[in-house]
């Protein structure tokens, strides 16, 4: 049986500022685009992170403008998934550009700053205390040794992933049960969307009781330097998919020129009298 979501509000006008934590502790989200967006700063997300990484088992996800169109073009399988999300975070800086266009605030933490600042902070602390396991599932087993390097009071252990889990229900399951099985506080789950998110859901049919999971794509690849980030003066002008297309044309055009794109459609339709 899964657990209740943060509380979803009605997305507030931007100089309106909501309650973040009501009465209860659950999480206030804001609705943009049939999605629930977290009212929190990345330092906020953190907290709640290091908190919250015992029982209930529980999941944040990080969608993009890329992650609302699959939500709405696959709504009966994608949006119950976010919903359910204890956490669940504006990772575009286009989706937050939309949502500033109808007077609406929503932070941006972006995944791969999310988990660069997330172990930094649990480096630090488990110096002082029994260090953090981190299931990082999705890059090869070489990433151990990079992390390690970096992180030297954090746990880690690698969990390979196949490839097609998107399109394949016994790969995806064969993934959960191998993440049930082991011990750890935190798994990054670095698969993409929307495998990842049905991962992470997954878990919580399967009876996980304890732990947080991350769903953060290529946030590992890009801290050990398998991948290169924009700029951060092109991450700024909100260019930083044109750097990462460029980067890599033949996996990420139709991600970028073809499917992203359609968020101005939902966008559109969204503001439209039939659409409110």
């Amino acid at each position: 049986m899964l657990r209740s979501p943060g509380t979803v509000a009605p997305s507030a006008p931007a100089d309106i500022a909501p309650p973040l934590v009501p009465h209860g502790g659950a999480i206030v989200h804001a609705e943009f685009l049939g999605l629930p967006f977290a009212l929190l700063t990345q330092g906020e997300v953190i907290d709640a992170i290091t908190a919250g990484c015992g029982a209930p088992y529980r999941y944040v996800v990080t969608p993009n403008a890329y992650h609302v169109v699959a939500a709405h073009e696959e709504p009966v399988r994608l949006l119950p998934i976010y919903r359910a999300a204890w956490l669940s975070v504006c990772d575009s800086r286009i989706v937050r550009a939309l949502a500033r266009l109808d007077r609406r605030a929503l932070p941006l933490v972006t995944g791969s700053d999310l988990v660069a600042a997330l172990l930094a902070r649990l480096n630090a602390q488990d110096r002082q205390g029994l260090p953090r396991r981190i299931l990082v599932v999705g890059p090869p087993r070489g990433a151990e040794a990079a992390l390690h390097a970096a992180y030297p009071n954090v746990i880690f252990e690698i969990l390979p992933a196949p490839q097609g889990l998107a399109h394949d229900a016994e790969r995806r399951l064969g993934v959960a049960r191998a993440c049930l099985s082991r011990r750890w506080d935190i798994a990054l789950l670095c698969l993409g969307c929307p495998a990842q998110e049905m991962i992470a859901h997954k878990l919580a049919e399967l009876g996980r009781q304890s732990g947080i999971v991350l769903c953060v794509g290529a946030s590992i690849d890009f801290l050990i330097g398998a991948r290169s980030r924009a700029p951060r003066w092109l991450q700024r002008l909100s260019l930083e998919w044109a750097y990462r297309l460029a980067r890599e044309p033949g996996r990420l055009w139709r991600r970028y020129l073809v499917e992203s794109p359609k968020i101005l459609r939902i966008f559109i339709a969204a503001r439209s009298p039939r659409g409110r």
